[in-house]
């Protein structure tokens, strides 16, 4: 009982996402994106840098990594559509860290191998 149970709580939980605002406005702004081939090449190694900066141990000083990041991808940036795009991006994966969270902090699980 309890696997159909957690089964169909995912299917509803997978559907309200995809319902969400945050969602739609994402996959709305994201097809405009796709619409430009270089445009999208362009926002994705923007992304890709991104990542890699926020997530390297080795970088001492990330804030000014991100302002040259910003610097050299100005062209792009000064564009409204990717703007809202990556802030949608960011809305999004704040919606789904904070339903993660929710689900796997109450839970007891021994994790200190990771440390």
């Amino acid at each position: 009982m309890t696997g159909d149970k957690l089964e169909t709580l995912k299917k509803e939980l997978t559907q309200t996402i995809l319902e969400s605002d945050e969602y739609k406005e994402y996959k709305r702004l994201e097809a405009i994106i796709n619409r430009n081939p270089d445009l999208r090449r362009s926002v994705d190694e923007f992304r890709r840098r991104t990542f890699e900066i926020v997530n390297n141990d080795d970088i001492e000083d990330v804030y000014t990594a991100m302002l040259n990041l910003n610097i050299e991808f100005d062209n792009m940036r000064r564009q409204d559509i990717v703007n809202r795009y990556l802030t949608a991006e960011i809305c999004f994966s704040s919606l789904v860290k904070d339903i993660v969270k929710s689900i796997v902090e109450p839970i007891d699980m021994e994790l200190d191998f990771l440390r």
